[in-house]
């Protein structure tokens, strides 16, 4: 390491790099939570979206798009559309 000029990095470092990369890159949560060996998808979930806003912004939109009743260009109409009916009331 020392003649290649780059930092030292620990076993456990790059775990945590092959893991974050898997997820960037789409591959699903339970692959890598059996990859990594933890017990339950909710720990990697756990660990990975506050180090991968994306990650947490992924799963969201893919709640969001399962029920479109919930997504935010559905509330907002909803919204405008009360806001009208309580104006002409």
């Amino acid at each position: 390491m020392e003649l290649s000029g780059l930092p030292p990095v620990r076993l456990h470092d790059l775990r945590h790099i092959s893991a974050s990369l898997s997820l960037l890159e789409g591959n699903d949560i339970k692959v890598v939570q059996e990859r990594l060996g933890y017990s339950s998808r909710q720990i990697t979930s756990d660990t990975y979206t506050s180090v991968l806003p994306q990650l947490a912004r992924r799963e969201a939109e893919s709640i969001t798009s399962a029920n479109p009743a919930t997504s935010p260009t559905t509330c907002a109409s909803r919204s405008t559309s009360r806001a009208r009916r309580s104006a002409t009331t």
